[in-house]
């Protein structure tokens, strides 16, 4: 399938988003803390505090199961935690996870988890993604060179794309035109999502995640998509 559009493939990613009520952080105490009122630096902060010990831990875990797992001395690996999110980076990934309010819902906390792939699928051990408490559950690829006119062309094209698809091989095309976003779900439950706004691609399959996983069966059913992003993996090693 091709969308003309140009992919970032060497800035691809695996991503995981969560949405949560404040009400359900941990740390929130009913009756004594009030929920935030309006988006901004203050509700992320509040939200960030809450998270504060569990970040901490879910970084420590990463951490010390890739040491376990991935066979990594402590000069291999590298990690920081701040109030706003934590990291760790590695020979084979570079993992990063920050909370702040659900810019879609002032009473809920979105997580964002990220893992950078630096190595080729193929060539991580296949209890690779026990590393990750929490697992990724879509590919992201970003779009390069992004029109400043409301890209209406673009938007048409894609949509006309995927249309097409659909009407070949089975599926069904969401678009919504002001937001500059359209989907396709196609017959096997896989999902391609477009963002023209946020300039970036995303891929999920129904029943599979995990990093490895993810890269592998995304490039199985669509290679002339992700294909690139294995290719350029396969060729640092």
């Amino acid at each position: 399938m091709s969308l003309g559009l140009e992919l970032e493939h060497e800035r691809a990613f695996l991503r995981r988003l969560d949405s949560v009520a404040i009400r359900e952080l941990p740390g929130f105490v009913r009756g004594r803390q009030r929920l935030p009122t309006e988006h901004g630096r203050a509700g992320d902060l509040f939200v960030q505090t809450l998270v504060e010990q569990a970040v901490g831990d879910e970084v420590r875990a990463v951490y010390d199961a890739a040491k376990r797992l991935l066979g990594l001395r402590r000069r291999q690996l590298e990690r920081a935690i701040a109030i706003d999110g934590g990291n760790v980076e590695a020979p084979q990934f570079h993992f990063v996870i920050e909370i702040g309010l659900d810019p879609a819902n002032i009473a809920r906390a979105l997580w964002q988890r990220q893992v950078i792939p630096l190595a080729a699928p193929h060539s991580l051990p296949f209890d690779f993604d026990e590393v990750f408490p929490v697992a990724c559950d879509e590919l992201v690829v970003p779009i390069a060179n992004p029109r400043t006119d409301g890209m209406p062309q673009d938007f048409d094209l894609v949509v006309e794309r995927l249309e097409d698809f659909a009407q070949l091989h089975g599926g069904a095309v969401e678009e919504d035109e002001d937001q500059a976003q359209a989907s396709l779900t196609t017959s096997d439950g896989s999902r391609i999502a477009l963002d023209l706004g946020a300039h970036e691609l995303s891929l999920r399959m129904l029943g599979v995640s995990g990093c490895r996983a993810l890269l592998l069966e995304a490039g199985h059913r669509f290679a002339e998509l992700t294909g690139p992003i294995v290719s350029r993996l396969e060729a640092r090693a």
